[in-house]
């Protein structure tokens, strides 16, 4: 007979102390695994943000630090594959003695955009400082960065202080919708200033970043910039809330730009934003209701026609802040930067009357601007001349005085020696009607694209067939980091091809101050710039030599630490030993060159090689060069064939000596 089973003893409940320990690990558990992952993936270098400077390395004059382009793609996490982007700039640390130091910060109307950065306000600005200064060092760090709006330059210039500036000037104020932090790329999150700082931080997680990277559109619409994204879905209604809380997150973020420089005791200027407002028609759609900017814009355009100036000044603002696509400024906007500075007793410079009192009737249009925010050539200069106008009021050590202003010299002078140039009025002129032709600014605009069509085509109809190519060729060059290789390099290179040494000379010289200075653009324009020299004087100068003998420290510093991915670096700098005649030190960087690059580029470096390697008694190296490229280089095979020929002749000169 089978035992029956004893019935088991009901266990007993837990304690209250056990159920509460059991409770509390129930609900942090979650977050233990979520700081795990955390943890784990920022070991494969997922979480935190770039800083918008990069430790470079040791130069001569210290820590060699420069402005990086990741620090600002961090702030573009709703589409980091075409962020907005900032010019690269250079300084180092400690600071010397003698330097003053000035960061300047804000949107692409402060970078200089669509200007190249030698014609950039700052380039203006500094310019004029030296010359106000001759015994200071003046340095003008332009962190301007496209499609940012006001947080992201509060940031920036959070990490600009602790770099010894001796001067802050911020210009922002036109991106407040529309740029990244604004109140319509982010919506209701963008709505109140502390969800600005908190959305930063989420997107800072590592979490959060390993996430968007996983669920990053592949669609066309993942590949456009932000501010082209928002054109299709851009409507703002005249009473929407967004208008306020663009003008309040100005206000608190310029507040707080002053308040950090006054708390470091950093001198501080905050501008005003000008904008176009006689030749600019609004360019938002408008809906039934909708209190009508079109029709304020047209009672404007009446009003400046009959002379009765102010009036029409007051018309077309009105048109300007009722637009449903507030791409500019507005007067909220403008009212807002003014109370931020009042408040803190900090000093404003007034851009915006600057530019109405040298515009026609009052009322700003294409004399100052090339579109709707970004300044004209002479607009650049005049925010350079509006800041120091600012500084002569000031006092201390930023104060510019009656004797030092009076050493400054017209806006045309500094034009001509920053170098302006027609192939860089075409490029804008070019860049300005691409930018009227999208089919929304053609429609509400036709004038625009007609007028910088109209400059642009008789700036190409006065140019040589030649030139007319170099033109075209440049209408489709790939921007690289958000910049284009500039068109005076490629003018220059047509003049070196048909020996005219000093129209390439005074071209590559543009070019080379149109570049950051470690780069291998820099290199490529120096070099040119020491071979035109070359061809007219027939020899280097001793102070040519060492200018050719920097470049190649700087070659060797960008190779070092591992600046260099296109082989550029490498080629010129073995071009530039070649111009001081060191043709075996040449070698081994033009060798490494070969490994990246490809087509014309190639066999520019082969024949550079070649030219090494029968310098210095290599001509089997030369020999085995020539013959490989002849046999690979398919439709460059001619170049090769050349070599060859030069070599034979070589050969059949030295058995005729015997």
């Amino acid at each position: 007979m089978k035992n029956k089973s004893q019935p088991t003893s009901p266990r007993p409940p837990l304690s209250r102390r056990k159920r509460f320990l059991f409770g509390v690990v129930m609900i942090f558990l979650p977050f233990v695994l979520l700081l795990a992952t955390e943890g784990v993936l920022r070991l494969f270098s997922y979480g935190g943000n770039a800083a918008i400077f990069r430790n470079a390395g040791t130069v001569s004059g210290g820590s060699l630090f420069i402005s990086d382009q990741d620090g600002a793609i961090s702030y573009f996490f709703a589409n980091r594959d075409r962020p907005g982007y900032n010019d690269q700039y250079q300084f180092t640390e400690p600071k010397g003695s003698n330097v003053f130091r000035i960061f300047t910060v804000g949107e692409s109307a402060m970078k200089g955009f669509p200007q190249p950065r030698n014609l950039a306000s700052t380039s203006f600005l500094q310019a004029m400082l030296q010359d106000a200064w001759p015994q200071r060092n003046v340095e003008v760090i332009n962190l301007g960065t496209t499609a940012v709006a006001s947080y992201p330059v509060l940031g920036m210039m959070t990490e600009a202080l602790e770099f010894a500036p001796d001067l802050v000037v911020i210009y922002t104020g036109h991106n407040e919708f529309f740029g990244t932090y604004g109140v319509a790329s982010i919506g209701r999150a963008g709505g109140k200033p502390w969800m600005l700082g908190v959305t930063r931080f989420v997107h800072s997680l590592a979490i959060v970043q390993a996430w968007t990277k996983l669920t990053a559109s592949k669609t066309p619409e993942g590949n456009i910039t932000l501010m082209e994204r928002m054109v299709g879905r851009a409507y703002v209604a005249p009473d929407d809330w967004s208008r306020g809380a663009a003008a309040n997150n100005l206000y608190h973020n310029v507040r707080e730009m002053l308040r950090r420089c006054q708390a470091r005791g950093v001198p501080v200027l905050v501008c005003t934003q000008p904008s176009n407002e006689r030749n600019l028609a609004p360019i938002g759609q408008e809906k039934p209701g909708d209190a009508s900017a079109r029709t304020q814009f047209q009672l404007a355009q009446s009003l400046y026609a009959s002379n009765q100036f102010p009036q029409a000044l007051a018309a077309f603002q009105k048109a300007r802040d009722l637009d449903t696509m507030p791409w500019r400024a507005t007067s909220a906007a403008n009212a807002a930067i003014r109370r931020a500075a009042q408040e803190l007793n900090a000093i404003v410079c007034d851009v915006e009357g600057a530019f109405h009192t040298n515009s026609s009737g009052g009322s700003i249009g294409w004399e100052l601007m090339d579109d709707h925010v970004h300044p004209t050539m002479r607009g650049q200069a005049l925010i350079a001349e509006a800041i120091v106008q600012s500084l002569s009021h000031m006092t201390g050590a930023v104060s510019v005085s009656a004797e030092a202003c009076a050493r400054i010299g017209d806006w045309q002078s500094y034009a001509e020696r920053l170098g302006d140039n027609k192939y860089d009025r075409y490029a804008v002129a070019h860049m300005m009607r691409v930018i009227f032709d999208v089919p929304f600014m053609r429609e509400t605009n036709p004038g625009a694209h007609a007028h910088f069509n109209r400059i642009a085509s008789e700036l190409e109809q006065a140019e040589s067939k030649e030139i007319q190519e170099i033109m075209r060729e440049y209408q489709t060059v790939r921007p690289h980091a958000g910049g284009k290789r500039p068109i005076t390099g490629m003018v220059a290179r047509q003049f070196m091809r048909e020996k005219r040494y000093e129209e390439a000379l005074k071209y590559y010289q543009i070019a080379q101050k149109s570049v950051p200075e470690y780069t291998s653009w820099h290199m490529e324009f120096v070099y040119f710039t020491l071979a035109c020299r070359e061809k007219l004087a027939g020899k280097l100068s001793e102070g040519e030599r060492n200018l050719a003998l920097s470049e190649i420290e700087q070659g060797k510093f960008l190779l070092q630490r591992g600046f260099s991915q296109t082989g550029f670096t490498e080629r010129y700098t073995g071009r530039l030993h070649q111009l001081r005649g060191e043709f075996a030190e040449a070698i081994p960087f033009l060798n490494a060159s070969r490994e990246k690059l490809t087509g014309f580029e190639l066999v520019a470096a082969d024949q550079a090689l070649f030219t090494s390697f029968v310098e210095t008694g290599r001509q089997a190296d030369a020999r085995v060069l020539a013959e490989n490229g002849i046999a690979k280089s398919g439709q460059y095979a001619g170049y090769y064939k050349q070599m060859l020929e030069i070599l034979d002749q070589k050969g059949a000169g030295k058995a005729e000596q015997k």
